[in-house]
């Protein structure tokens, strides 16, 4: 599915009290990475028992709204139970991390994007 000639990135996960903190990085962007990122992400999830997720995720986005819909719909199912805050740095629009956060909302998903680490982290608190 995910072809070796994929971009890399870098995935720096710190556990902070009362969630898991992930800073997602690339210098290129595409579906795979971003589908490999958010699978193994989720995964990290389950494995330490984390319920509460802070991503802050700098990569200059060029994903088609197709591309933003396939990975928006398969969220819920990877982070089930788990309530997860995105700092999104560096869209393609404004609108990209919106959508995102729309589509993943009506299958289920409990997330919210925010403008900074210090709402989201906030938001997570808040959440009991």
């Amino acid at each position: 599915m995910w072809g070796a000639g994929a971009p890399s990135y870098r995935l720096v996960i710190e556990d902070r009290p009362g969630y898991l903190y992930a800073s997602l990085s690339a210098e290129q962007d595409s579906f795979e990475l971003e589908m490999r990122a958010v699978t193994e992400l989720s995964a990290i999830c389950r494995a330490r028992g984390a319920s509460k997720l802070l991503v802050e995720h700098s990569i200059p986005s060029r994903l088609s709204t197709w591309e933003v819909y396939t990975i928006a719909i398969q969220l819920p199912k990877l982070y089930r139970g788990i309530a997860v805050a995105f700092v999104i740095h560096s869209p393609q629009s404004p609108d990209d991390g919106e959508f995102l956060e729309v589509v993943a909302r009506n299958r289920g998903g409990k997330g919210q994007l925010f403008a900074s680490a210090r709402e989201a982290e906030n938001w997570l608190y808040s959440i009991g």
